[in-house]
């Protein structure tokens, strides 16, 4: 124990007037009295008040003398020594993945998180700093090693859950680098029990504290969702899984385009699974939506999507007198759509509104009236230039036998699977290609009679052989070719992949000549993915999206449109086990250091003062 303000007790000395005022005499008025019979009381009470009389017991000095005491005590500032750890440098790490928004803990399990992360922000040690890690599929860092209190509180409330699963290895080591060097460090994780977070991903040379939020949890959710088109019927299958701790029932929908085709009815007990399939849906299929009606504590895993892919729509316009072989052989493809015209009525306005521009014959001297970026497809073409190509006279080769050339890159597909050794022609075009034209089939005297490539900023193909002066148009390679080289001019918008999980980016694969996609998100915002056209990485939201390019020319409605769906199917570690506050990592000689601080006691004194001065005014006023 030690005195802070030790002078105080100089006011001690306020002891010696209390005291005086007891020893020292009244001087009273003297009066001449018959008798004192009737007075005995009154000259006690002179007695007791004659000049320097000796100090009797006195309960009234004495309490009056104890609050003096303990009034000088206070001022003194009364403190004691104790020990106190300082734990250093804090990095906490906010679980911000799907498990955080379950209401099993009221309000919620993250807004339950925000609430301890400012009680520990509000302990932060003065000469230490603090980072905040926000742990979802990526950690980010909301702040680092800061000691203003009101940017981390600013911090901690910038911190957003989300519908990914927590990264537990790249937020520790994130943390690692945060620690400074010479300082003492601890992290703190708050994070779910279902995230099952129990363990240290890596070795760490401070301690680690995990604090784990939830109680009884109730989940019925979908675990698994897919669907195939075959054969002009839709199948699909769905996997519900009971994630909770509790019995859980529920009717399943499924929606079929939007429009509810089946009711289910589920009960699992607790880990139990069920799966459900439908083989006869309909082909008119484009997307389906399963989804869970009773809800629980938590809401993201209740709905489900998928998206039957179908191949995008592209408007080919076809210049010719007629050339019934071409016609037919481009209106065998599904997701072509034929434009035919004369020579004479083609404008070039309308061309730029085509994903594909085929010249057949002699209409191919009007070819260089195309739009720079719109592919084009030349079928016995004209002598002339177009861009760096040069087409020549005639080679007259009766009987000439044509052979293919494999090519390497995306044109390796067009001649795959197809022979030409029985395709005769008459004549062909002498061809001087551009370095970036790839030659496809050659005469039997090795030169160029089908080539393709990139030309300048278009895609263009040239088939150097009038289809009427050969017997091409009758073998089974035709149409696969002319199927091959127009996916290959013009392989319209391709997303490689139909249903996806979420934050999964999606690689777009936009048709020729596009400049931007524009995507809808389930929310109804759009993004504007611009060339060259990065993967997409905005698919943190479930539901069905969007891809629909920017419409070219003068009318927007030809640019070609494509979904896909994003599902919450995230993995479900076994929660963990053990205490709501567990200690693990390595606790170095030093991670936490005792300080001597003095704690103020006074309020003792000044509690004790108050119960004293209280009972000698009880004791003097009592009659």
């Amino acid at each position: 124990m030690t005195l802070l303000n030790p002078l105080a007790l100089a006011l001690g000395l306020f002891a010696v007037p209390i005291v005086l005022m007891y020893v020292l005499k009244l001087r009273r008025r003297k009066k001449d009295l018959s008798s004192v019979l009737l007075w005995r009381r009154s000259l006690d009470d002179v007695q007791a008040n004659t000049p320097w009389q000796h100090l009797r017991p006195n309960l009234l000095l004495l309490l009056q003398l104890l609050a003096l005491f303990v009034l000088v005590v206070v001022l003194a500032q009364p403190a004691y020594t104790r020990a106190h750890a300082i734990a250093g440098d804090l990095v906490l790490i906010v679980d911000e993945s799907y498990g955080m928004q379950a209401h099993d803990v009221r309000p919620s399990r993250f807004a339950v998180a925000l609430q301890q992360a400012h009680n520990l922000e509000s302990g932060l040690n003065s000469g230490h700093v603090m980072s905040v890690i926000g742990m979802g599929a990526q950690p980010r860092l909301a702040i680092a090693e800061s000691s203003d209190g009101g940017a981390i509180g600013r911090a901690i409330d910038s911190l957003r859950v989300g519908a990914s699963s927590p990264n537990f290895l790249a937020a520790m080591s994130l943390a690692s680098s945060l620690a400074r060097s010479g300082e003492n460090t601890r992290v703190v994780v708050i994070t779910s029990r279902q995230s099952g977070i129990s363990i240290l991903p890596m070795v760490v040379t401070f301690p680690v504290e995990i604090h784990r939020i939830g109680a009884r949890l109730r989940d019925l959710g979908i675990t698994a969702f897919s669907a195939v088109g075959a054969m002009g019927r839709t199948k699909a299958l769905v996997r519900v899984g009971n994630l909770g701790e509790v019995t859980a029932k529920s009717d399943l929908d499924l929606y079929v385009n939007g429009q509810l085709a089946d009711v289910r009815p589920v009960s699992l007990d607790p880990g139990k699974e069920q799966t459900i399939v439908w083989t006869n849906l309909p082909p008119s299929v484009r997307y389906l939506a399963c989804r869970i009606t009773a809800g629980d504590d938590v809401a993201m895993d209740k709905t489900a999507w998928a998206v039957i892919p179908t191949p995008s729509a592209r408007h080919v316009l076809l210049v010719s007198d007629g050339n019934l072989f071409l016609q037919n052989a481009l209106a065998a493809i599904p997701s072509v759509q034929v434009t035919q015209v004369k020579p004479t009525d083609l404008q070039a306005a309308s061309v730029a509104n085509f994903d594909l521009v085929v010249f057949d014959g002699g209409s191919s001297h009007l070819s260089p009236s195309a739009p720079g970026g719109t592919p084009i497809l030349l079928v016995g073409p004209a002598p002339g230039t177009i861009g760096r190509l040069r087409i020549g006279n005639w080679t007259r080769a009766s009987g000439m036998a044509a052979t293919q050339v494999v090519s390497p890159g995306p044109l390796a597909g067009v001649f795959s699977g197809v022979e030409l050794g029985d395709v005769h022609i008459a004549r062909a075009r002498r061809l001087q290609l551009p370095g970036l034209m790839q030659t496809l089939a050659t005469s039997g005297r090795g030169a160029p009679i089908v080539a393709a490539g990139q030309d300048g900023s278009r895609r263009l193909a040239i088939i150097g052989f009038s289809l009427q002066e050969s017997d091409w148009p009758l073998r089974v390679s035709f149409p696969v070719v002319i199927q091959n080289l127009v996916q290959y001019l013009t392989p319209g918008l391709s997303l490689g992949i139909s249903n996806l999980a979420v934050s999964q980016a999606l690689k777009l694969s936009p048709p020729a000549g596009a400049r931007a996609l524009l995507v809808t998100l389930p929310d109804g915002s759009v993004d504007t993915v611009s060339a060259p056209f990065p993967p997409f990485t905005n698919t943190s939201q479930p539901g069905i999206y969007t891809v629909r390019e920017r419409g070219r020319g003068a009318d927007s409605r030809y640019g070609s449109a494509a979904s896909f769906s994003v599902n919450f199917f995230p993995a479900r570690p076994a929660p963990a086990t053990g205490p709501a506050v567990q200690q693990i990592g390595r606790r170095g000689p030093h991670s936490v250091r005792s300080v001597p601080v003095l704690s103020n006691v006074d309020w003792v004194f000044w509690l004790l003062a108050m119960v004293i001065l209280t009972g000698e005014w009880w004791f003097a006023f009592r009659r």
